[in-house]
């Protein structure tokens, strides 16, 4: 079986997302269609648009020009999208094009298309100013016309059937996580940060709260270190907000990190304050690695922690109740360790490679 997929993600999301795909025994090539070239991963094959087609169509009509032509060349049994804009859409138009079957991955809840994905971290889409019902239409035609739907998780999975597509077409496939790369650090071993943030530095992931919830837990606790891993055009506002809360010299700003499994090694408990989520693959890596996490009460989140056992889950911008979970954890080592080990089988039993790949298995293969 050769497969043709189209999204464009960092390694981290790409390797979270493709590794069940190769894993199968039956599928002897994946195709990407992408911006930037996919890390090294076996059977997989990137084609990155021209810069002369990018110039010419943009980025999004270049890999629909892209991708169509090699579901024409390659006849592909599946071509497979993440996101519904534009890599649902595109791989919906070359699948047909090439009498292909399509699956979409819904990878960042409804709001990809809810509103017209108004409130979405699309560049387009989430510059409207509000929903927009007929644009919502459109989308979820295409959605229900593909031949098979993934969602993160069961929360995403209820609102697509709500939305009136049938049950046995939209699957739970979570991101995977390699459970080998990320598994928990020595019980002794030095620990360089208390907290651990990673995302993107953009409005949707509420990083403003991290800093406050640091400066708030460093009253207590002046030695408390704190890391935020990615980038995005927050940046420099973030790290001069972190200037002006007087917590600059506790929270280091790392950028994107290659070797993120070692960061979370480093670390003591992994934070997101984010409003809208799939299911994190972020979370789901340091879930593996042992980090107990406390997490925002959004998307899929509560799929993989249980709260007070695997993790903590709380509202959205309660920094008060974020101090009091991540305090809790702080204090206590022997309910930190409790939590970690519950965070780490929680992880493997839901999102291993095997795990999901024999999800994949029975939506391509049956």
């Amino acid at each position: 079986m050769r497969l043709l997929a189209t999204v464009t993600l960092n390694a981290n999301q790409l390797r979270a997302h493709l590794l069940p795909l190769v894993e199968l025994a039956e599928v002897s090539e994946l195709v990407l269609v992408a911006d930037e070239p996919a890390p090294p991963m076996p059977k997989v094959r990137s084609v990155v648009p021209s810069q002369r087609q990018r110039r010419m169509l943009g980025r999004a009509g270049s890999k629909l020009v892209t991708c169509t032509r090699l579901a024409r060349e390659l006849r592909p049994e599946w071509v497979l999208s993440w996101n519904v804009m534009p890599h649902g859409v595109n791989g919906f138009v070359a699948g047909r094009a090439a009498g292909a079957r399509t699956a979409y991955h819904m990878i960042g809840g409804e709001v990809e298309w809810a509103g017209g994905g108004w409130r979405s971290d699309n560049s387009i889409l989430g510059r409207l100013p509000r929903p927009l019902p007929p644009l919502e239409r459109a989308l979820l035609a295409v959605v229900r016309r593909t031949d098979a739907v993934c969602t993160m998780g069961t929360r995403g999975r209820a609102a697509l059937i709500a939305r009136g597509l049938e049950e046995a077409r939209v699957h739970v496939t979570p991101p995977a996580v390699d459970v080998e790369r990320f598994s928990p650090a020595a019980p002794d071993a030095p620990r360089a940060y208390d907290l651990v943030a990673v995302g993107e530095l953009i409005p949707t992931k509420r990083v403003s709260d991290f800093l406050e919830i640091v400066a708030r837990l460093r009253e207590r606790r002046p030695a408390l270190r704190a890391a935020v891993a990615g980038v995005g055009p927050l940046r420099a506002e973030l790290v001069a907000e972190a200037d002006r809360r007087g917590v600059g010299d506790a929270i280091d700003f790392l950028g994107l990190r290659a070797d993120i499994q070692e960061l979370y090694r480093s670390a003591r408990v992994f934070v997101l304050t984010s409003r809208y989520e799939g299911l994190s693959v972020a979370m789901t890596e340091a879930m593996a690695s042992g980090l107990p996490p406390v997490v925002s009460d959004v998307g899929e989140l509560r799929d993989l922690v249980e709260d007070g056992r695997s993790g903590f889950v709380v509202g959205v911008g309660d920094v008060a109740a974020f101090v009091d979970r991540i305090g809790e954890l702080l204090d206590d080592e022997n309910r930190h360790a409790e939590v970690s080990a519950a965070a780490r089988d929680a992880a493997v039993a839901h999102a291993s490679v095997p795990k999901v790949a024999e999800i994949y298995r029975r939506i391509l293969i049956g």
